[in-house]
């Protein structure tokens, strides 16, 4: 949303001659639109982040929420004190983190409402409501309200109402109202998103989605989409910041159980070492899902046998196998008749182990010594 105008030269001097006129937005009124966008009834509220008064590039500075369809919409559940009881259009005025309401904004807020009624063709103004959103209520802005003859009344933390002439008026101070249950995602555009991004409240299942969206969002200010142009911002730096020390803040409060939610076997084992997939684990658990081969490579004979009763370690072998892991004294103690049963390949093993321990030399005994 425009800010403000100032007037540059491609050399960034001023001159009178060959002057073009940068438009300067503001970063966190983008986020503000996101962030109402993403709570509003779907399909009932049209969000329109700029509006065009006239044929010359005079634009209202404030959201408008204009009803698309007739009925009772559904309830919000977040936001309740910016988005709750929303007429068929709703202004909303907005100070960001780094703004403070000033005595030219209760002004300027009569007068973009009844330009609105003008060019958006409204007969009935009881249709159109206005909202304030800042940091704090400051004594000049009230003091603004008042000599317009509008006096606000407290309605709850951090919420005001009034009638700025024929307009309902509801003022919310979004540093106060954060607090309360369904409206932390005010903390977004609060000072204290600037000054302490890890100070935002614990947030619900529900906003915790719409901060994601949020997110992507502030994403998109510091790398454009494809085709679309790159906006003078102020702010827009503190904006990108801030949102990324609260997601780090917010990382860290997430059980790591939630934080592996939903990602693939793979993306959990990225970047660790084998050690570090395997500690915790159980021998078992280490092995499993390992084909046998896998799990024996690298082991000694020994070691692969080792615990296993003599029938397990036979298990599967045939006949000749079997034969063949018998030690050679029990070979030789085996029958001609019951060897020519063997196949010849069995047969000639058992000859070959058979003769070569027949040509071993005889250990020789240590003589005795004589007796004294």
């Amino acid at each position: 949303m425009p800010k403000a105008a100032r007037t540059t030269t491609k050399s960034g001097t001023r001159s009178p001659q060959g002057r073009r006129r940068v438009r300067v937005y503001t970063a966190w009124h983008p986020v503000l639109v996101a962030l109402l966008e993403h709570v509003l009834p779907a399909g009932w509220y049209q969000c329109i982040s700029e509006f065009q008064l006239a044929r010359e590039p005079l634009r209202v500075d404030l959201v408008i929420l204009r009803r698309r369809r007739r009925g009772a919409p559904p309830r919000p559940s977040l936001l309740t004190s910016v988005v709750g009881e929303l007429a068929e259009h709703t202004l909303v005025h907005f100070k960001g983190p780094t703004d403070e309401l000033e005595r030219d904004d209760a002004r300027m807020l009569l007068a973009y409402a009844l330009q609105y009624l003008v060019v958006a063709e409204i007969e009935d103004p009881a249709s159109v409501a206005l909202r304030v959103l800042a940091p704090r209520l400051t004594p000049r802005f009230v003091e603004a309200l008042r000599s317009l003859d509008c006096a606000l009344t407290p309605t709850g933390p951090g919420t005001h109402e009034g009638r700025l002439c024929v307009f309902p008026l509801r003022v919310v101070e979004t540093v106060p109202a954060n607090a309360r249950e369904g409206d932390h995602l005010l903390y977004t555009v609060t000072p204290g998103m600037v000054a302490d991004p890890g100070g935002i409240p614990a947030l619900s299942p529900a906003e915790i989605a719409v901060f994601w969206a949020l997110l992507e969002h502030v994403e998109q200010l510091r790398r454009p989409l494809p085709g679309q142009r790159k906006r003078h911002m102020k702010d827009e730096k503190r904006v990108v910041e801030s949102f990324e020390k609260v997601l780090t803040r917010l990382v860290a409060r997430v059980p790591p159980k939630q934080r592996l939610a939903g990602l693939a076997p793979e993306q959990r084992l990225a970047g660790l070492a084998p050690e570090q997939r395997l500690a915790g684990l159980a021998p078992e658990q280490r092995l499993a899902g390992l084909a046998p081969e896998q799990r024996l490579a690298g082991l000694a004979p020994e070691q692969r046998l080792a615990g296993l009763a003599p029938e397990q370690r036979l298990a599967g072998l045939t006949e000749a196998q079997a034969v063949l892991a018998l030690p050679d004294a029990m070979l030789r103690a085996l029958s001609a008749e019951y060897i020519a049963t063997l196949p010849r390949e069995t047969q000639a093993a058992i000859q070959k182990r058979l003769g070569a321990a027949s040509r071993r030399p005889a250990r020789r005994r240590k003589p005795r010594s004589p007796s004294r």
